[in-house]
């Protein structure tokens, strides 16, 4: 049964503040929408810890990756209006592309199959010729130079082949839409959809603009919090999660995902569409236009996640709950995921979050703990799993957990959240920012016949 609107604002207030002091969150932001309805709009703790600022529903904070599914948005509004199509060639757009990117689609940028990946695998030449420079957080680039950067980066597979996280296929999305556009990818979102939806704030991030109610950002060194760190404002706003953004404009967001007028229903729908790669599969976390799919308690979730030198952010959603959650942090290693999972659990317990449950094998657990960390180390045992398992995780879903766990699953241990008498046993590991999320199937014989991942 949903509380009323005044018996959640207390029990989040009371349970939000109990996080914060716990982890040490100078400030959150808080918005719920249910049905194309807000729920509840909050802020917690200090917008500001210098000038003890309040957060409030209208305090802006940094989109970080979460701005990714704008970026795809501002895509989609072109095809929406008959301007690309999302299968067609990116050198198309972007002219310049190396031979390497002959067959590459928008499509596959957006779904992170494009085989690049960021610009920490590519390296400028010396001298430095045509336009390309060296990529680092204090030095401003161009479109252009961007560009000539991405072109550097190797395919770590051919495009459409396998799932890669990719801020660099972000990047190239947006300077695309600038292209077809004639404007930077957030003027055309300014006007074409915050206007419109009454995400009255919501913009290109920017050091240099006054931009009111802003949140500062923060990052922790040993105990101390400290103020972000400056980067480049060209690289504080590019296509992979450059916006600034209030809980209220994502309330406006999430309304407008519910209840279209901006776009059309279809459109909408395939934001969230799992891709496949060319063998029918899709990526382990559902990756779609600029969203993740997973599950919880056998219900969709749609989420995106994003981190900023300063700033957490983690957008979700619940179709069948018709139930929307956005948490935004002034500080880059809030576990804001973990937060909107409790937060969706409050409003409806059909979504509530795992918890530890008591181990009475723990001898399987360990054996667990053992195979994920082999498969992280890219030392996965063919005698663990049946032949069947084996053939698909072999082929590309393997390196994707890596990938998404970054290869470094930290000392603890799992933790046993759910056990079911068919030889199905789910974890939760944390990783630092997230939590994974690890559901094993095992036959009789103890060999591993099916797996899922999703991170919290």
């Amino acid at each position: 049964m949903e509380k009323p609107a005044t018996d959640l604002a207390t029990t989040l207030r009371g349970h939000l503040n109990q996080e914060m002091e716990r982890n040490g969150i100078p400030g959150l932001g808080v918005a719920i929408v249910r049905d194309g309805e807000i729920l509840h709009l909050g802020g917690y703790g200090l917008a500001d810890v210098e000038h003890n600022v309040p957060a409030t529903p209208d305090s802006i904070f940094h989109s970080g990756s979460t701005g990714k599914m704008f970026t795809a948005a501002a895509v989609l509004l072109l095809v929406q209006q008959g301007r690309l199509d999302l299968d067609d060639p990116v050198r198309r757009y972007l002219t310049e592309g190396p031979e390497s990117w002959a067959t590459m689609t928008i499509r596959q940028l957006l779904t992170m199959m494009s085989g690049l990946g960021n610009f920490g695998d590519a390296f400028a030449p010396a001298p430095i010729e045509n336009d390309v420079v060296p990529l680092n957080l204090w030095q401003d680039h161009s479109d252009a130079q961007l560009l000539a950067l991405a072109s550097l980066s190797p395919l770590a597979f051919a495009p459409g082949e396998n799932y890669r996280y990719s801020n660099t296929s972000y990047i190239l999305a947006s300077l695309i839409v600038a292209r077809v556009s004639g404007k930077p990818y957030y003027s055309l979102l300014r006007e074409q959809l915050f206007g419109p939806a009454g995400m009255a704030s919501a913009r290109d991030a920017s050091w240099s603009d006054i931009v009111p109610n802003r949140a500062q950002g923060y990052s922790r060194d040993g105990d101390a919090l400290r103020n972000r760190c400056w980067t480049a404002p060209t690289l504080l706003r590019t296509g992979d999660g450059g916006l600034f953004f209030s809980p209220r404009d994502i309330a406006r967001w999430f309304i407008e995902l519910d209840r279209p007028q901006v776009f059309r229903s279809d459109i909408v729908a395939q934001m969230f569409e799992p891709a496949l790669m060319r063998d029918g599969r899709p990526a382990i976390n559902g990756y779609a236009l600029g969203w993740e799919n997973s599950e919880v308690r056998g219900h969709r979730k749609i989420r995106h996640g994003g981190t900023w030198y300063g700033f957490r952010a983690e957008l979700a959603r619940f179709p069948t709950q018709k139930l929307s959650v956005a948490v935004l942090a002034n500080i880059d290693d809030a576990q804001v995921a973990r937060i909107a999972q409790q937060i969706a659990g409050l409003v409806d317990p059909t979504v509530a979050p795992y918890e530890p449950i008591a181990d009475t094998t723990p001898e399987r657990t360990k054996a667990d703990d053992n195979l994920i960390r082999a498969i992280a180390a890219r030392n996965a045992p063919r005698d663990a799993f049946t032949k069947e398992a084996w053939q698909l995780w072999s082929n590309h879903w393997f390196e994707q957990v890596i990938v998404e766990s970054e290869s470094d699953l930290g000392p603890a241990p799992l933790e046993l959240i759910d056990d079911d008498s068919n030889g199905q046993r789910r974890y939760r590991l944390p990783t630092g920012r997230y939590h994974m999320h690890w559901t094993i199937d095992r036959q009789p014989d103890g060999n591993v016949s099916a797996m899922r991942f999703h991170m919290e």
